[in-house]
């Protein structure tokens, strides 16, 4: 695995400068906005054009809701994937591959007692530091909260050390993610689920598909045979038997 990376990511959102009542609390729906941007350059225009994404979330959930924003970033063709136990390896994997990716940690409280919640954009990496686009500003990574809100967060370094502290307050393996991908075609409206059309309904053992196959077909044979008899003709010798 590299030492370092770090991806050109150059669209940066603050969300502080939102026309919407939500500037102060779309951190999320920023994060996600310069994800877009990066994989869908054709996507998103504009300096606040995080408030038009904001717009697609708002349809189908709120800005801090996970699900939601899987929705509506189906919806610029982008496949996001959320986990809460990801790792520094998966952090690094991710940069490696040439996406940048979205992680929600404490900003608040001290190191030995964070709170809140809060999103940023991480493109790069080295040793000692991650690189981010964090939409608030820059976060007093020891001391918690942003002394200077929508100041400097554009690829911004925080330390491993005690950022990692924010980030998995519970341990190695549960840290908040959001990866993304690009899809074929957008999504018009948020994704649905079909029913199968396969008579074997997920889950359901293939041994089990196969032998009401067989009940069907034994059905079959005793209906054809009925109606030969009704004619009085005699059924064939051979008839079709159960191999099993």
């Amino acid at each position: 695995m590299a030492a370092s990376k770090t991806l050109e990511v150059p669209q940066y959102y603050a969300q502080r400068d939102s026309s919407t009542k939500h500037g102060n609390r779309m951190c999320f729906s920023s994060t996600c906005a310069m994800a877009v941007k990066f994989l869908k350059p054709d996507a998103l225009k504009g300096v606040n054009a995080d408030d038009d994404y904001l717009k697609a979330v708002l349809k189908v959930g709120d800005t801090v809701d996970s699900s939601a924003q899987i929705k509506a970033l189906a919806s610029y063709g982008i496949r996001g994937s959320f986990t809460q136990t990801a790792t520094v390896e998966d952090i690094k994997r991710e940069i490696n591959e040439g996406f940048p990716v979205g992680v929600g940690f404490n900003h608040h409280g001290p190191l030995n007692a964070t709170t809140g919640g809060h999103w940023i954009l991480i493109i790069g990496y080295n040793d000692s530091h991650i690189v981010c686009h964090d939409p608030y500003g820059e976060l007093d990574v020891v001391n918690g909260g942003y002394p200077n809100p929508g100041i400097g967060g554009k690829s911004v370094k925080y330390t491993w050390a005690n950022w990692l502290k924010r980030w998995q307050p519970e341990g190695h393996g549960h840290g908040w993610m959001m990866t993304f991908r690009s899809i074929v075609k957008p999504t018009s409206n948020p994704p649905q689920i079909r029913p199968s059309t396969s008579s074997t309904w997920p889950g359901e053992d293939a041994s089990v598909a196969r032998l009401k196959r067989i009940a069907e077909l034994q059905l079959l044979i005793r209906k054809h045979t009925e109606e030969l008899l009704k004619l009085n003709i005699p059924p064939p010798n051979n008839s079709m038997k159960s191999d099993v």
